[in-house]
């Protein structure tokens, strides 16, 4: 039986909680969140009781000694609780994005291997059914991706202002698309080497009153907020291959389009790919017309959420289990984390960004 706290209790640690809870081989010892009031409209049908609840990580470690964490606060707050966890001695599951910037995700990562302790990053996507039968058809002979494009077109954060800070989020394209990032490097297949992207402000600016629907709080003023909430993305790899993002944060309230999120990829063959609404895969070209296969995403949610959701935990415990390295490790959370880093600073300098600068000068993010 795995014995695991979770650290932080808003949608993710909540829903982390009650997916979690619902494997056979899994307890929740415990639980993190100052807010007590968080803790009271989160409906968790806890198997074995409500487990302890605790103000701060520090005290829950001292007292419970799990043998895994689940971190999920504000990403501001990534490397100081992830570095208690793993001084503690255990293995972390830590939501995306990975930190804010370079020298923590570096920080964390080394911290993991210092201390012999298995680092998964909540990247779900490379545990969905859909993206995973897209990545092996993309992995297929013959069909090398060199064209690949994404176009979220969605509703706002929830109305918490820490969404909305560039210091605590390092940035829409941090907290959101670090996913959509990581789709790109793990289906071209290459190493991301220059970023070129515009955006800024259309309508979420200082004031703005936030009402994202699928947040239980109340809609409620941002007094500051100096994150975008648009942007073109382009992105150049080592073999030539190109991909491109677009986002919008102001749907309202979400995406009524037939597509929904789309995912696509285009191989030097001329065969196409496109994934539609995180459930339909539709591969032709070359001679073939484009078909369709609906992949199942209750298998890998089981209704926990997102698509890969449940999937993501059941493979984090055999990851305890067997003491493998996650398909979502620190590394592919540190490369998703720079693609997303670069394209913020391309449009605050308004300049192509080479990921060399990075190498450099870390820490100038």
């Amino acid at each position: 039986m795995h014995r695991l706290a979770i650290i932080g209790f808003g949608d993710m640690g909540s829903a982390h909680a009650a997916g979690f809870n619902a494997l056979p081989s899994c307890e929740i010892v415990a639980t993190v969140e100052p807010d007590a009031a968080r803790l009271a409209y989160r409906d968790v049908p806890w198997k074995n009781g409500a487990p302890p609840n605790f103000a701060d990580t520090a005290s829950m470690l001292r007292a419970i000694k799990p043998d895994a964490c689940v971190v999920a606060v504000p990403d501001l707050q990534h490397r100081a609780v992830s570095e208690l966890v793993l001084d503690a001695g255990c293995d972390l599951f830590l939501e995306k994005p990975i930190t804010t910037t370079l020298p923590d995700a570096d920080a964390i990562i080394a911290r993991a291997r210092e201390r012999g302790r298995l680092l998964q990053i909540g990247l779900v996507y490379r545990y969905s059914n859909l993206y995973r039968r897209m990545a092996e058809r993309a992995a297929e002979p013959g069909h090398p991706v060199r064209l690949m494009w994404c176009k979220e077109l969605r509703q706002c954060f929830p109305q918490r202002p820490w969404f909305y800070s560039q210091h605590a989020t390092g940035g829409t394209l941090v907290e959101k698309d670090c996913h959509h990032f990581d789709l790109f490097n793990w289906m071209i297949a290459s190493r991301p080497v220059r970023v070129f992207a515009t955006g800024g402000q259309h309508v979420w600016k200082s004031g703005a009153v936030i009402d994202c629907n699928y947040c239980p709080d109340e809609p409620r003023a941002i007094e500051e907020i100096d994150t975008i909430d648009h942007a073109l993305v382009t992105i150049d790899y080592e073999n030539g291959a190109r991909a491109c993002l677009i986002l919008c944060m102001y749907l309202r309230p979400e995406n009524v389009m037939p597509e929904g999120l789309e995912v696509g990829a285009i191989a030097l063959s001329g065969r196409q790919m496109i994934a539609y609404r995180d459930e339909r895969l539709g591969v032709g070209g070359v001679g073939d017309p484009l078909a369709f296969e609906r992949l199942d995403m209750w298998a890998d949610n089981q209704g926990f959420g997102h698509i890969g959701c449940q999937q993501q935990r059941i493979e984090f415990l055999e990851c305890l289990e067997q003491r493998r390295e996650p398909f979502a490790n620190g590394e592919v959370g540190r490369d998703s984390l720079l693609v997303a880093l670069a394209a913020e600073r391309s449009i605050r300098e308004e300049r192509p960004i080479d990921l060399k600068e990075f190498a450099a000068c870390p820490t100038c993010a």
